[in-house]
């Protein structure tokens, strides 16, 4: 991952998802796809976020050891009822902190609680990942994407730049 490319996403991330808080989750458009929703209730724009996991090796990190070992490796697939019960932990917690994988673009979303949802953001067939304000639920202006070459990918409005 081009160490700019990580260093503007984690940029965006955290300008978008910082203060928010997991507000709900729904199916996604394909089989293996879940979306769960971010929501500022604040004045900040945008103000529902939506994060697309398609590869679901996800996970609860609640020990700061557990944050170096963790890895695509460490992580099995979740099904729905797995991957829906683990997001249900979150629920209505406010984000703290986000951040991305050193060499991978890794999600690492951490809440007021201490706890830290980890995203997988490897597969080298699939997105694994995307964060973004969808059109029909804000202006689709952002969007962050953990592409299959190991790498991410950005949009945002040209002000941000």
């Amino acid at each position: 991952m081009y160490k700019e490319n990580k260093n503007f996403a984690e940029r965006a991330l955290k300008q978008l998802l910082i203060g928010s808080q997991l507000d709900g989750f729904r199916f996604g458009i394909g089989p293996g796809a879940v979306r769960v929703c971010f929501s500022h209730y604040s004045e900040q724009d945008p103000d529902v976020l939506w994060l697309t996991i398609e590869v679901r090796k996800i996970a609860t990190i609640i020990n700061k050891e557990r944050l170096t070992t963790i890895s695509k490796e460490t992580v099995e697939e979740l099904d729905d009822e797995e991957s829906f019960q683990l997001l249900l932990r979150y629920r209505r917690e406010k984000v703290k902190d986000v951040w991305l994988g050193d060499e991978s673009p890794h999600l690492y979303i951490s809440f007021e609680s201490g706890k830290v949802l980890y995203v997988n953001g490897h597969d080298k067939n699939y997105e694994c990942w995307q964060l973004g304000d969808m059109h029909g639920y804000g202006d689709g202006d952002w969007l962050i994407v953990a592409v299959p070459s190991n790498e991410i990918a950005t949009w945002s409005p040209e002000e941000f730049k």
